[in-house]
């Protein structure tokens, strides 16, 4: 599972979404998780399933390899959201000693899972059709930060695949040696980890010191007097998305108003 994990990681593939300028995906990701925070709306919710279901296809992301690369997330999302179920007070339903399950636990458990999975797919999309540089520029224009900060922001973003891909690979060289991870009580477990956690923090500084030597070596230098190879420029489409963007929030906003 750990090696599937591909949260971070740019998907190459040609499609109108990945041909879109990044502060216009930004801003329509923003605007999507905004909206998907304000209210527990069915039809909310709806009109924004429909949105996210529409960007992914347009953008050529296989559903597969984003669910494969989500399997663990989602997973927690549901433990996390099933709690809603026994903590909600409302109208009983059944009742097993001291565990009472409740309608109303049951329908915000659904709307809990239902806007994670929808926050979490949509800004794994904005990664998967945005390179790193792009990213790194998006974020810098959106947000008016420092171009080293929102390097960082970008590198930080990228590390995950790359450090769950080395945990993955400490662990299978640890049970070559004879480890064992999955079996004895919850203490021994989490002993057996310290074979795995220093290696990963060592690895982790060796790949960032040659991260930071490569980047020396191309002289990077951030700030305000640094240019760009390619500057961000709208086109057609750009504005188009923007025109979409603000029906989205209109028709959003109109639900939350009406229902």
């Amino acid at each position: 599972m750990l090696r599937d994990i591909t949260i971070g990681q740019f998907y190459s593939v040609k499609s109108p979404v990945h041909e879109l300028d990044p502060r216009v995906k930004i801003r329509f990701v923003i605007v999507f998780i905004i909206l998907s925070l304000l209210d527990k709306n069915i039809y909310l919710f709806g009109l924004l399933t429909i949105v996210f279901m529409t960007a992914l296809i347009v953008s050529n992301v296989p559903v597969k390899h984003m669910v494969k690369g989500m399997r663990g997330i989602i997973i927690f999302i549901l433990i996390c959201s099933m709690i809603n179920i026994f903590t909600v007070y409302g109208d009983v339903l059944l009742k097993i000693g001291g565990i009472t399950i409740t309608a109303e636990g049951i329908l915000k458990a659904v709307y809990v899972f239902w806007r994670m999975l929808l926050i979490i797919f949509m800004s794994s999309l904005l990664m998967y059709t945005t390179t790193p540089t792009e990213l790194t520029d998006g974020l810098e224009k959106c947000f008016a930060i420092k171009g080293n900060v929102a390097m960082g922001i970008t590198i930080a973003l990228r590390f995950i695949p790359v450090l769950m891909e080395e945990l993955d690979r400490i662990m299978k060289a640890q049970e070559m040696r004879g480890a064992e991870f999955d079996k004895g009580g919850p203490v021994k477990r989490i002993k057996s980890l310290r074979t795995v956690i220093i290696p990963l923090f060592q690895n982790s500084i060796d790949r960032a010191k040659c991260l930071a030597d490569a980047m020396d070596s191309r002289c990077y230098t951030g700030g305000k007097n640094r240019t760009k190879l390619r500057p961000l420029k709208y086109k057609k489409q750009d504005y188009i998305v923007y025109a979409i963007l603000l029906v989205l929030l209109i028709v959003g906003i109109y639900f939350i108003i009406k229902f």
